[in-house]
Parts: C-alpha cells; sequence; structure tokens
C-alpha cells in the first residue's frame, strides 16, 4: 500500500505542501473569454466550433456569461451588458478585442485554497462566499502567476440555478 500524499497525512492537509492545491483536489475547470459584444463569441464557439449551450445569467457585475460545452472541457463567454464598466480596462488592455479573461480551477473547499495561497505567499482578492447557494471564489491577479487571471471556485450544485435563454443573454449584452 502506498502512504499518502504529505498534504493528507494525519487527516488534514498541510497548506504549505508543494502541490497542496492538487492534494486538495483542485482542477481545471473552464477558460472565459470576453469581447465587446456576445454575439459574435458564439457565432464562433457555437456555430463554428460546436459547442453545446449549457447555461448563462446576466451578473449584477454587468456582465452576461452563457457556457458552453465543448468535447470534454468547457468555456465561458463573457460580455458586458449596455453601460456597464465591468470590463473597460480589459479591453483597454487588449486594444478593445478581448480575449482570453481567466482561467478557472474548481476546489472541494475554497478556504482551504485561501489557506495554500496565504501558506505559499500567493496574493488573491475578491473572495466571495456562497454566490447565489452554489458558488464561492477567489482570484489571483495575472501579475502573481504569468499574465493569466485565475479563478478559484468552489462549486456546488448548480442544477436548480435557473439559466436565461441564450437567445436572452445575446439580446442582454451589448
Amino acid at each position: 500500500m502506498t502512504a499518502p500524499p504529505a498534504a493528507h497525512r494525519g487527516g488534514a492537509m498541510d497548506p504549505t505542501t508543494t502541490g497542496a492545491l492538487a492534494h486538495a483536489g483542485a482542477r481545471y475547470d473552464h477558460t472565459a473569454v470576453a469581447g465587446p459584444s456576445l454575439a459574435p463569441l458564439v457565432a464562433f464557439y457555437r456555430d463554428v466550433l460546436g459547442g453545446q449551450f449549457v447555461y448563462g445569467e446576466v451578473l449584477p457585475i454587468g456582465a452576461v456569461t452563457a457556457v458552453f460545452r465543448l468535447g470534454e472541457g468547457r468555456i465561458e463567454l463573457m460580455a458586458p451588458t449596455p453601460g456597464s464598466t465591468f470590463f473597460d480596462r480589459f479591453f483597454q488592455a487588449t486594444g478593445g478585442r478581448g480575449g482570453p479573461h481567466h482561467i478557472t480551477f474548481a476546489v472541494d473547499d475554497i478556504d482551504a485554497a485561501v489557506a495554500v495561497l496565504d501558506a505559499h505567499g500567493v496574493a488573491h482578492f475578491g473572495l466571495s462566499h456562497d454566490i447565489e447557494g452554489v458558488w464561492s471564489e477567489v482570484f489571483v491577479h495575472p501579475r502573481d502567476n504569468g499574465g493569466t487571471l485565475v479563478q478559484l471556485a468552489q462549486i456546488g450544485d448548480v442544477s436548480g440555478v435557473v439559466s436565461r435563454s441564450l437567445d436572452e443573454l445575446v439580446a442582454q449584452a451589448l
């Protein structure tokens, strides 16, 4: 029998262990792409690549999201709602085109994930618990990991979350 990983010995995870987030169950969940308008993103990721619409919503931050399954993976398409300034800095940095916005890793316990970040001296921001009863998240800034915004998310049962129709989402975005 093989000994458990060091992160699990003694029943509690040691947040200072190398790869502690992986030992704690962190796994790739999705990549988000943001654009100034949702319609062209849908036209490419659904109509060209064959993505299957899963769910979407209008977020209070001023963004519309639509999640598609592509093979074994998922992609989240994002665009601003009219009058929103949420993506202004992002679009300024990308010359107005948009592009990859963030990568999300699902974790089993958001507070344990934050403890790992803290133990490794990784700055984080935006810790939010229990969003819509199914989602807790924290972010690692791009300057701290090679240029990509990383989201860690504890994701509950989303089957009860009411999704808007894709047509409604496209109409809500710019």
